[in-house]
């Protein structure tokens, strides 16, 4: 689980305040570099896209930087997430730092957590960090007097080499399966993404309502979803246990799977919309249609998963891709699946 938390993280990050077209006018969106000086303080949400970015005032709100660096020498009080750059933080952060593509560099002080996907972490001697500390493909640089309250989770994938011969036949097709019995396996694969992709495409038409109540519960409070749907993961073994050891229970046990499987149907059409206003949002795209919102959004849940798929057969890094495609589906269904059952149980006030 552990391993998931850049993932979750970074997910929340992006969902954790919700798109409303009609209050996107209270959040900055800067194309380039931006400067906030030491004097100022902005109460939105800040974007900044294809530049760099430097906070030497106030920022009362979240902050995310897409294709470029962060310097931050006064506050963020919110998240940070950064695409494709790193975080250079001499002041202080009062929520999570996310990097995908990049290194954090703390010298002040993060009360949340910090997780890093393909870079480092480098913690000098003033470095304070309240929470956790996860990095998938990097390691940590920390000084002796730094301080980390929260758990360290690393993985490195340099040090994953060392152990390849150990694991590489796992995770690989048996040498003994023809590349006839391979293609098919892939072209069945790609085929239930695309029946997947229309049955939410269906689902999102037919019942527009139904999707709207649940992007409303992921944009309002993604982490409720990811607690609701681990639980019902946890759950559904022993359930179909208890059903199989009940007669009554016997025959309720395939209505079960069937309506687990059609609640994750759901949330993935619910969670790829509020993905695809996301991305079109942060790239300031202007894609009204809500089917071209819906695809823009489902395209990146499968699009490292299908990387892997083919690169698999190349090595280990091939394979680490493709499981690493899974883990994206699995987190997108767990907060699909949690976010159905929130919209029915949770009653608004």
């Amino acid at each position: 689980m552990k391993g998931l938390i850049p993932i979750l993280t970074l997910v929340s990050l992006l969902f954790s305040r919700p798109i409303d077209y009609q209050t996107e006018l209270c959040t900055h969106t800067f194309a380039g570099d931006f400067y906030l000086r030491s004097n100022d303080t902005l109460r939105e949400d800040v974007s900044v896209s294809g530049g760099n970015a430097q906070i030497d005032g106030v920022i009362d709100g979240d902050l995310a930087v897409m294709g470029g660096s962060v310097t931050i020498n006064g506050t963020i009080d919110g998240d940070v997430a950064v695409f494709g750059g790193e975080i250079e933080n001499n002041g202080v952060i009062t929520g999570d730092a996310a990097v995908a593509g990049g290194s954090v560099k703390n010298k002040g002080k993060i009360e949340g957590d910090i997780a890093v996907a393909g870079g480092s972490v480098e913690l000098d001697s003033n470095s304070v960090v309240e929470g956790d500390i996860a990095i998938v493909g990097g390691g940590v640089d920390r000084s002796d007097h730094a301080v980390v309250k929260g758990e360290i989770t690393a993985l490195d994938i340099g040090k994953l080499d060392k152990i390849m011969p150990r694991i590489k036949p796992l995770l690989r097709w048996h040498r003994g399966h023809s590349p006839l019995r391979q293609a098919l396996f892939e072209f069945a694969t790609l085929g239930f993404i695309l029946v997947m992709f229309i049955l939410g495409l269906i689902i999102m038409l037919v019942f527009p309502a139904a999707i709207d109540k649940i992007t409303g519960k992921i944009k309002k409070n993604i982490w409720v979803a990811v607690a609701i749907g681990i639980g019902i993961e946890i759950l559904f073994v022993p359930l179909i246990i208890l059903f199989a050891i009940s007669i009554i229970g016997i025959p309720i046990i395939p209505a079960f799977i069937l309506a687990v499987f059609i609640a994750i149907l759901f949330g993935l059409s619910a969670f790829s919309i509020v993905l695809g206003e996301r991305i079109c949002y942060n790239l300031n795209w202007q894609i009204k249609n809500r089917i071209g919102i819906y695809t823009m959004g489902y395209l990146p849940l499968v699009i490292v998963f299908l990387i892997g798929l083919f690169l698999r057969k190349l090595g280990f890094l091939g394979v680490l891709v493709w499981i690493l495609g899974i883990a994206i589906i699995y987190v997108a269904g767990t907060i699909g699946l949690g976010s159905v059952v929130y919209a029915l149980i949770k009653k608004e006030k």
